[in-house]
């Protein structure tokens, strides 16, 4: 009595899965790119960046033009949300030490806001290693205007008052965020004290050489 039935609904369910595997071998591969291209942007490798986010691209492309039409159901499952947003996340932090002033929106990345938020959200664990970075080699500008970026992605998250069921996750990643610019806030005021000691001492070293030259 069923076994047309479910052998029309088991030949959608195998078409289903193809599409899942094949998502799945796309997703990650973007990903990976996407990772890639944010420890390029770190080791200030911006071509590499660039190309590894090019393919990146492409590839949510191909899953927007394939799956997207194909299994709509499928297409917001989670692994491809995950690999918005490391798309949106290495995107907007090598736009970022680029120097840009302006940023790219959901729409030009070609992602939801809520994988536009969660990668931004992302940015600051990102930027506070580049303060980090920035502060050992003295550039006390540079290391200021990341915290600085790190405090107006914070406040903007923040101001989101939405309910959980709407953009869950959010919360916690406006928590890791407030974490992360509190502990930058001190690193940041402790290696720069101690860059002035050193080069108080350095100084006094050299006065000193110079009297004892004289």
């Amino acid at each position: 009595m069923f076994a047309d039935i479910f052998e029309k609904i088991k030949e959608k369910l195998d078409k289903d899965d193809e599409i899942r595997e094949a998502t799945l071998k796309i997703s990650r591969k973007s990903i990976r790119l996407s990772q890639g291209a944010v420890q390029a942007t770190h080791r200030r490798d911006l071509e590499k960046a660039k190309l590894n986010l090019k393919e990146a691209k492409e590839l949510i492309e191909e899953v927007e033009e394939n799956i997207k039409k194909i299994s709509p159901r499928l297409y917001y499952k989670g692994y491809v949300t995950d690999m918005h947003q490391e798309f949106v996340e290495a995107s907007v932090y090598l736009t970022l030490i680029e120097g840009g002033t302006e940023v790219q929106d959901p729409e030009t990345l070609n992602v939801s806001n809520y994988a536009y938020l969660h990668g931004l959200g992302d940015v600051v664990g990102e930027l506070r290693r580049h303060s980090l970075d920035a502060v050992r080699q003295e550039n006390n500008e540079e290391a200021e205007r990341c915290l600085t970026l790190m405090e107006e992605i914070y406040n903007l998250l923040r101001s989101l008052d939405y309910p959980e069921g709407l953009i869950p996750g959010i919360r916690r990643k406006v928590d890791r965020a407030r974490g992360l610019i509190e502990r930058t806030r001190n690193e940041l005021a402790y290696f720069q004290h101690g860059n002035k000691l050193v080069n108080s001492m350095n100084q006094l070293q050299k006065t000193l050489k110079k009297r004892d030259s004289s």
